[in-house]
Parts: C-alpha cells; structure tokens; sequence
C-alpha cells in the first residue's frame, strides 16, 4: 500500500513589473553618539545654530525617478498626491528629480536634474541643472547645502525616493548611470558634508530593504527618527497626501511617523499588495544598545562556530528567520534578515543574555506595521546567507560593529579555499551500508550533508533521480552513513525529482521542478518527521490570497484542470544541468478550500542505482564523495508489503568508484 506522506505548496517564480520599491544644537556632521558606529566623517566641526531660512515645516525629497518613472511613472504619480495634499503655506515640499531615462508627466526633464517646489497645489520648477548622477554621494550632499540655505524651517523632513536594495547594495539607483546607487557609506558621506545644522525631524526611505541597523547607524546623528521598510514596497509606495498633511499639522513626529506607516499600510490594502508590506518608525535616539547586542552577536559567533556543527545551526537559523528580498536586479538574494527573529531562532550555548534582544528592538522600533504574513520585528540586519565577497567588504566598510566584522572577515572573507575534506571517500560499513567521513576541521564551514540518488540511461548518462537528507550523521566523528530503504516519490502518481532545501528537526522542506499550464515552478512541500506518525500534512498557502501577481515569487497551487508536468530527473552536464519532465497530467479534483495534493512514497522498480555524499559548506560549494553502485536486494513487490525500516540497506554494494564531476545545486 502507497504510505501518504506529504502535501506540497508551490513557489511559482513570476517577476512583475509590478512589484518593485518605490518606492541651539551643535552641528550634527560631528562625531556619532555610538563608539561602534564608525561610519561618520572625522574631518568635521562645529558650526553655531542658525535661524532656520523659513518658518513652518519643509519636507525635502530626492527623488531618483530610475526605472521605476520611466517603465510606470510611479515617481510622478506621487508627486500627484503630494499636489492634492490640503496643506498652508507654511509647509514647503521642494524636490530634486533625476536619475530616470523618461520621466512620463509634469514635464520633468529627462536629460537634467531638477529643483521644484510644490505651492498653493502646483509643482514650479525652481532650477534645471546638469545632467547628474543621482547615485553619486555629492549630488545628495549639493541638494541638502542648497536646501538647508534655502528651505531650512523649524522642522524638516528628508526623504530617499526610488529602489532600496539593502545594507550592501545602497538606496537610489540612477537609470542614466548604469544603475549607480548611493551605498551607505556614500549616504553617510553626502549627509556629513552637507553640514547640517540641525538634525532633521525624520529621515525616511520610501525604498525597499532599507530598515536595517546598518541604515540606522548611518543616519543615527542627522535626524531624530527613521521611516524604513524590512521588506520590498509594493510600487505604490508611500501615501504622500496623508504623509504632507500629517507633517503640516502635526508637531510631534513620532504621530507624523505613525500616520506614514498606518496610511502606508492602508494604501497596500487598497490595491491588494498589504499580504506582506512592513514599515517601520525607529527613535535613532535608542539605538546604542541594539549596536551593543550586534557586538555582542558578532563575538558570540566567533566564540561558537567552531563547535561541533554549530556554523550550520547558525546558517540554519539565518535561513529559517524572516527574510527579505527576492531575486532582482536590486533586491535579488539581499541577506537582510530580521534581527529579532534571529534572536529568537539562533541557540547559543552561552548566549543567554540574547533574550535581551526583544526589550532592546522594542524601545528602538516605536512603531511598525506589518501585513498578515509577515511576523517580523521591524529592523533587521545584514547576514550573508548567500555569500557576496564585494557585499561583505563593502558592508565591513561601514564599520558599524568591529566584533561583528571580525567574525565576517575571519569566518568568511580569510576562509581557506577548501573548506571541507573528506578523509574516507567511500567505505563498506559493518551494517554493510554506503559510509564517508570528513575532517575535523571540516565541521568549522560544513552546512549540511546529503545524497544524490542516480540512475543511467542505456548510453550511460547519468540522471539524478533526487536528492534527500535521510542519512544517519554522527556529528562528533563526522561520520555519514547511506540509509537507502529503496524508495522515490510520486505527485499524483508521477515520479518527482526533489532535494531538500530547508532542513530542520521538526521539518524538512522540499523543493521540485514543476509546469504549471506550460509555466515553470517550483514545488515545495514539507516532510514533519514525527516518530511512529505515517501521515504528514501541510496546509498550503491558497493562491487565491494572492492578488495581482505583485510578488516575484507567488505561492502557487494546481487546480483541477490545470495541465502540470513534474521534473523526473535531472540529466548532469559539466556546467549546468537539463531539467527532465515527464508527461503531461491533470491532477485530481482538488478542494478550494484546502489544496490538499498527495505526495506518495513507493518502492523504486529498477535494479541499480548510483548513490554519493553531497558535502555543501556556508558558501554554497559542493564536495562530492566516491560513488557507490548500489544492486538491488528486493524487487518492488517485496518492499511494496514489507517497507524495510531504518538502518536496513536495500541494496548491495558492489563497487565504489571515484566521482569527480561537478553538479550545480539548486
């Protein structure tokens, strides 16, 4: 009988043009408030206060137009709303725009950067400039001198408008510039040699990715609160009439903050884009102990990952934790992850004081809104999940935590050029199962071990059948030994070719090749390893939660009638591999309301079979062990009636070969 084991959820990859981000005091280019951040310039001094040049409040935008204006004049359509806005004339708007190919109404200039003002309804160009470079950290700093000289009031407010592509990638993309952004140095540069006399009431970033610690730490001695989201903006961005009439009114900006976020959110609501929007309001006042924990982390790492496993329970943890960004251009792979939610997922042996973490982000981040999927803290943090060696300079660069850039520089950019060695390559072991060992010194990068399971053709190619995890791993002696009982899966009666991309010890989860309607997908489905359980259920999210297609990647589910093909196998080449799909099939009837698909595992019908240990370090590089050709013990009706339990081979080996050619992972 078919063991009901799984039901899957799909990620179906769709990139839209709809998803995208939109997007007396002493002189405060002096030295920062945090010892930790030493992202300020130290060729500063003291300027007295002046008199502000108006009265009221002045709301200062920079608005790098980039292709987010040009494709959908999404820059425009803002400045829209600023135009309806019901305010006096003691509010002044005045923005720069640059930085897009085609600016599509208002007759901004394509070819030059532009001063306006919007007065009495009307937006009136004060300046047309050179053509500039709206990534480049002296136009900012060229803006916010003439600004202040000119538009400076009792209270102001900056605003960053355009993509946001996190604490490595920077904020402002110009389009005329190959898409040059503002890195946060670069932001920090521009904001220091503007020498601003007064801090601003708040810095905002109507940009995707950018309510890191990192963001804060850069703009921590320029304004009093940051307004920033963790995650990609759906491309609406920010509600610009509710923002100017609330900062007209309104004097303190912690309210002005909660009405950005709050009519933020209700604008996402309105176009169906809120499932997972999230906007922050951060006292920058309150940061110096969310700088002390990151210290904190940074040697408590360094101290941990040297034992046992443990540098891939912390990789583990930085994957399970709330991510954000997805593969573009701009926010593609961004390694910013919620610095709360990782608090709570990493487990260190001597790192009881963490705890601590959710005071510390509570007191920082005053105000947050998040969409119903989302569970995150309101700040995060830049780890590289996916290594970028010119990112983690460049982040090191910042100098925002030294005990934290000791860990990246020593455990990621100083790691030996071979991180994982395996000192058996392929043995026989007494219970006469597939076994390899590793070095002691590879436990120090090692992120997980697995199998590939192959089968080959009559010409001998070689074609993976799947991938999997159900191995007995001895950690202590970094020992691994084959438990292969003789089985594949099926989706709805079609063999599946998987491998699994998120491992922990309640769940494993799996990701497939799938066409959905001549669409290709990703299956993913999720294997709970309850002891003595034989049925496992997941709930998959409802496609139909999903409005507009505005996320890159949607989660997807077949319908009855749908035409679906299922990869089989995977055919390995020396540089890529070729994705084999199987006939064309229209599953069953499902339920709307749940989505149930059955996922079945069934004995293999074949006679031999090629297993190796796949070794995957931090980085994401591959080590392969021997092959071993595994023979047969049982036909399919023998193990159909009698599943073999664990630590029972279903094979023979009957020979170990070396296996030198290289497989890309997914």
């Amino acid at each position: 009988m078919k063991k009901r084991l799984f039901v899957m959820t799909l990620w179906l990859v769709i990139i839209s043009i709809f998803c995208g981000c939109t997007a007396g005091e002493n002189d405060v280019s002096s030295q920062p408030q945090s010892s930790q951040a030493s992202v300020s310039s130290s060729q500063t001094e003291e300027i007295p206060d002046n008199k502000p040049a108006l009265s009221g409040s002045t709301i200062f935008i920079y608005m790098c137009g980039s292709n987010l204006e040009t494709k959908q004049g999404l820059a425009g359509k803002n400045i829209d709303e600023l135009l309806k806005a019901k305010v006096g004339d003691d509010l002044h708007i005045v923005i720069q725009t640059g930085g897009a190919k085609t600016w599509r109404s208002h007759g901004i200039s394509n070819s030059a950067a532009q001063r306006y003002e919007i007065k009495n309804g009307k937006l009136q160009l004060l300046d047309t400039l050179n053509q500039l470079n709206m990534g480049d950290a002296q136009t900012l700093t060229d803006f916010l001198s003439w600004g202040q000289e000119n538009y400076s009031a009792d209270r102001n407010m900056l605003i960053l408008w355009d993509h946001g592509g996190g604490s490595a990638r920077g904020v402002c993309f110009d389009e005329n510039y190959s898409f040059d952004a503002l890195s946060l140095s670069e932001l920090h540069t521009a904001l220091a040699q503007a020498r601003l006399k007064t801090r601003f009431d708040m810095i905002g970033f109507d940009a995707c990715l950018m309510a890191s610690i990192e963001t804060a730490a850069v703009v921590q001695n320029f304004a009093e609160y940051m307004v920033a989201s963790e995650e990609i903006e759906p491309s609406g961005g920010w509600d610009y009439k509710a923002l100017a009439e609330s900062f007209a009114k309104e004097t303190d900006s912690l309210e002005v903050g909660k009405t950005i976020c709050d009519s933020f959110m209700e604008k996402c609501k309105k176009s169906n884009k809120d499932d997972i929007s999230t906007l922050s309001l951060v006292n920058l006042s309150k940061l110096n102990p969310i700088f002390d924990h990151l210290d904190s982390l940074g040697k408590s790492l360094s101290e941990f990952v040297g034992k046992d496993n443990a540098f891939s329970k912390v990789i583990s943890a930085a994957k399970r934790c709330e991510k954000f960004g997805y593969d573009s251009v701009f926010s593609g792979s961004s390694n910013m992850i919620d610095f709360l939610d990782f608090g709570k997922l990493v487990v260190l042996s001597d790192f009881d004081a963490y705890s601590k973490v959710y005071d510390i982000v509570e007191e920082a981040v005053v105000y947050s809104v998040t969409g119903e999927e989302r569970s995150n803290g309101g700040i995060s943090f830049y780890y590289p999940i996916d290594y970028n060696e010119k990112e983690i300079t460049e982040y090191i660069s910042l100098g925002v935590s030294e005990p934290y850039n000791a860990f990246l520089s020593t455990y990621y950019l100083n790691a030996p050029k071979q991180t994982v060695t395996f000192s058996d390559k392929g043995s026989v072991a007494k219970n006469e199962a597939f076994r390899v060992s590793l070095t002691p010194d590879s436990v120090k990068y090692l992120s997980t071990v697995t199998y590939h399971l192959i089968e080959k053709d009559a010409d001998g190619t070689d074609r993976i059948l799947y991938s999997d995890i159900d191995i007995e791993s001895d950690w202590g002696s970094l020992t691994f030994t084959s438990n292969f009982k003789g089985t594949h899966r099926l989706y709805n009666g079609h063999p599946i070719c998987y491998t699994p991309v998120r491992i922990e010890e309640t769940v494993i989860e799996y990701s497939a090749p799938i066409s959905i309607n001549g669409r290709k997908a990703n299956m993913h489905y999720y294997f709970y390893p309850n002891e003595g359980e034989e049925e496992h259920f997941y709930a998959p999210r409802n496609r139909s939660s999903m409005k507009d297609n505005w996320l890159p990647n949607e989660f997807y589910n077949p319908w009855a009638g749908d035409t679906v093909q299922v990869a089989e196998s995977l055919t390995r080449n020396r540089d890529s591999y070729t994705v084999n799909y199987g006939e064309e099939f229209k599953p069953e009837e499902l339920k709307p309301e749940d989505l149930f698909s059955e996922i079945t595992e069934v004995p293999l019908s074949g006679k031999t079979y090629y297993y190796i240990f796949v070794a995957t370090d931090i980085f994401g590089n591959v080590y392969y062990s021997d092959m071993a050709t595994m023979k047969m013990k049982y036909t399919y009706d023998e193990l159909l009636k009698n599943p073999l339990p664990d630590r029972t081979p279903a094979a023979d080996i009957t020979n170990i070969e070396p296996f030198d050619l290289a497989i890309p992972t997914e």
